[in-house]
């Protein structure tokens, strides 16, 4: 399969990038490049924690390197933990960030794996797993053909279970990891994103439009630029302040 693979950020309004909580993995672009398999992840680190953009990035590069099993979570995610407490250990923090930091960061992880079926690179099948609300839609032709983890814009809410980056946070998660897997044609898009875009594509699709159409032509159409679209639409009161990841996928 030949991918072509972009990731288009923008952090909350009034901060900065390095205030940037979501992440995704991997950062470079692909241009066409031949892959017979790929992985990619995008999370959205919870702003009511601290540190939770450090555990969005080593949840989604573990998911990319294999190194989280999702059929064993508790096995895989002592590692993790003990990393971001090292990281975060090295910070000068005051006491009331330290109590913040004896709770723990929590983010949400959407991980996708695509694979080639044969060596036309046509066709092929296709995996995703999440737990919180980070979104995939799969778009084929001009027909959204499924939606995972949520497909409505009623079920986004402010309390998501998500990953927690200490031991006695994950009690509940085995109940709450989702999956998915498909198949793929030659031209499909995936579309990875968090969920304040999510939400809005949901809405645009429940109005009868055809929100994938204006997610193909950000950045590539000099007349709708990621960031000041996304600026217009908080401005519009139509896309709520936050942090905002698209990761797109074209199959071609």
């Amino acid at each position: 399969m030949h991918l072509f693979c972009e990731a288009l950020w923008v952090p909350k309004a009034g901060n900065t990038e390095a205030e940037f909580e979501d992440a995704f993995w991997p950062r470079p672009r692909l241009s066409g490049e031949r892959e017979n398999r790929f992985s990619v992840a995008v999370a959205d680190g919870a702003t009511e924690s601290s540190f939770s953009g450090v555990w969005a990035k080593q949840l989604v590069r573990a998911y990319c390197h294999g190194n989280i099993d999702f059929a064993n979570i508790g096995a895989s995610l002592p590692a993790l933990q003990k990393k971001w407490t090292g990281i975060v250990g090295r910070k000068q923090l005051s006491w009331y960030a330290e109590e913040k930091v004896q709770q723990g960061a929590f983010s949400s992880i959407l991980g996708l794996s695509l694979e080639d079926g044969d060596e036309s690179g046509k066709s092929g099948s296709w995996r995703a797993v999440a737990v919180g609300d980070t979104c995939l839609v799969h778009v084929r032709g001009d027909e959204l053909l499924m939606s995972f983890p949520v497909s409505t814009s009623a079920e986004f809410n402010n309390s998501p279970l998500l990953v927690g980056s200490t031991s006695n946070s994950n009690s509940e998660l085995d109940h709450h990891i989702r999956r998915v897997h498909g198949c793929w044609e030659f031209g499909d898009s995936f579309y990875l994103m968090t969920d304040a875009l999510a939400t809005w594509f949901f809405r645009e699709f429940e109005e009868g439009r055809h929100p994938w159409r204006t997610l193909t032509d950000l950045d590539s159409d000099q007349r709708l630029l990621f960031r000041p679209w996304i600026e217009e639409l908080r401005e519009r009161k139509t896309l709520k302040n936050d942090d905002v990841t698209l990761y797109r996928i074209d199959i071609s």
